[in-house]
């Protein structure tokens, strides 16, 4: 497997980190149903983007950012 092919993903549940091929990423945004918003979130989330500077980049509160976090959570438990 190449490099690039491998990224990190980040358990959103205990902070911890997950290997997955690029193919594991795209199949769990496409099981999770994840619409654009919920991707950069998770986009975000991998990159280690403070909850305030994830608000910046997309224009919106820091409770809206805390609410969104708290679904993705759900919505990741749902298919581990």
């Amino acid at each position: 497997m190449a490099k690039e092919d491998v990224i990190l993903v980040v358990d959103l549940c205990n902070m911890n980190f997950f290997e997955f091929t690029k193919q594991d990423y795209e199949k769990i945004c496409e099981e999770c149903m994840l619409d654009d918003e919920y991707k950069k979130l998770l986009e975000y989330k991998i990159k280690g983007y403070s909850i305030i500077k994830m608000a910046d980049e997309m224009h919106c509160s820091q409770a809206k950012i805390n609410v969104m976090i708290k679904k993705l959570k759900k919505k990741i438990k749902k298919i581990i």
